[in-house]
């Protein structure tokens, strides 16, 4: 049953973020310790069992265990209970470190976010010294391997979201520190991993920063298709230099700033998110008729998801948003949950409706076919709006191709100097 739910989930959470990309350094063989920054409260865990594509055990706070349908989520997903100050008795962690000392002697791997919970700060939050108690208790070979999770946009349905993996920790020297001074050791290997996790964490001090990264690594591509794991590690070095550049040279950062911030505003006034897009090779005529023809195909399938999938998916989202109360980290925790509830219950009502004037056989086949065509639809309206703004594109560089060389300029000129500020900060 649990295998069940586990598949269920992971299906789910591939139609939500249907691209997840992974890059980094390869996992070492034996027990493991991941730790993950916590930026979208219960999908995190799940983006980082299908990024890694192994079996993983997590730690979850006690309460989700007292939540009939969390309760079944977390135990499929091997979570193991943390009992916090302020909600249980914290002596019962004992038994949650002894279950995590069995799962790693077992050669397993335990995840865990030690941030302690999920937030919407653009940067790491204080770390918890749990994770390092767990790897210094355990009598074992364990490597502490950080992942830094970047979501395109965490609460927007149909987004992207990159796993990073660092460079694997060994804790001996900690270890070993722990015969003359448990805490120290315990704290140390804790600044061990705040420092591991940001060299694969985006971190700004603010969120006007942190969307100011990932756009000039957008628009300084040579691939407007290129993978947004790419995109994220450009975005991880344009911070770093940022930082280094703000002590050592102010005005030049200044001056780059503004830069960006004009190259922006005058991508807004185009409707233009993506400058690349201009640039691009056009599909061609060709190109363009099959995307039609394969639109006009699935019309009718594509019809029939919209019209019974139609009013739960437009409830799903403002609902979240009241539920999650302004906490972006925890809206598409409920649009999951909401969507396990909303969508179903629409299809046994319009289905029951369609059984009741039209014969039992009809209503069945449409409570069959409901959940699929609404994948279909899916598709069929991503089809169009890649191939809107395809056209789009196609007439901005047909009828103001001086706007076009204007901006493919001002975008050359900001990447290059965008890599000479880069190249300074190296030197």
């Amino acid at each position: 049953m649990s295998a069940l739910v586990r598949g269920f989930f992971l299906m789910l959470l591939r139609v939500f973020y249907p691209r997840i990309s992974l890059r980094g350094d390869a996992l070492p063989t034996g027990p493991l310790v991941v730790v993950a920054n916590h930026p979208n409260g219960l999908l995190d865990p799940l983006i980082v069992r299908i990024a890694l594509g192994r079996s993983v055990a997590f730690l979850a706070k006690s309460t989700l265990f007292q939540i009939p349908i969390l309760n079944r989520w977390v135990r499929a997903f091997e979570a193991v209970p943390v009992y916090r100050a302020h909600e249980a008795v914290t002596a019962q962690n004992e038994k949650t470190f002894a279950a995590c000392r069995a799962l790693l002697s077992q050669g397993g791997t335990l995840a865990l976010f030690p941030e302690g919970t999920s937030h919407d700060a653009p940067h790491l939050a204080r770390l918890k010294t749990g994770a390092a108690r767990i790897v210094l208790g355990a009598a074992l070979d364990v490597r502490v391997v950080p992942i830094g999770l970047c979501y395109e946009a965490k609460s927007t349905f149909r987004s992207r979201v990159s796993a990073t993996v660092g460079k694997p920790l060994d804790p001996t020297p900690f270890r070993e520190q722990m015969a003359t001074d448990e805490r120290a050791a315990v704290q140390a290997l804790t600044n061990a991993v705040h420092d591991a996790l940001a060299e694969v964490v985006l971190e700004a001090e603010d969120d006007e920063l942190w969307k100011g990264f990932v756009a000039v690594a957008t628009w300084i591509a040579d691939n407007p298709e290129e993978d947004i794991g790419a995109r994220d590690e450009r975005a991880r070095t344009l911070a770093a230099a940022w930082r280094s550049l703000s002590v050592k040279d102010p005005d030049k950062v200044a001056t780059i700033t503004e830069e960006a911030r004009r190259f922006a505003r005058l991508l807004a006034r185009i409707g233009i998110d993506n400058p690349l897009t201009l640039a691009a090779p056009a599909r061609g005529w060709l190109g363009v008729a099959r995307s039609l023809t394969a639109l006009l195909v699935l019309s009718p399938f594509a019809l029939v998801g919209a019209l019974t999938s139609w009013l739960p998916y437009r409830a799903i989202g403002p609902i979240a948003e009241r539920a999650a109360g302004g906490q972006l980290d925890v809206i598409s925790t409920y649009k999951l949950l909401l969507g396990l509830l909303f969508f179903p219950l629409a299809w046994g009502v319009e289905s029951g409706l369609v059984a009741w004037r039209a014969g039992w056989l009809f209503g069945v086949t449409l409570f069959v076919v409901s959940p699929l065509c609404g994948l279909v639809t899916l598709r069929w309206s991503e089809q169009l709006r890649a191939l809107v703004e395809l056209l789009r594109a196609g007439w901005l560089a047909g009828s103001h191709t001086s706007l076009v060389v204007t901006i493919e300029a001002r975008r050359r000129a900001l990447a290059r100097r965008i890599a000479d500020a880069l190249s300074d900060v190296v030197t």
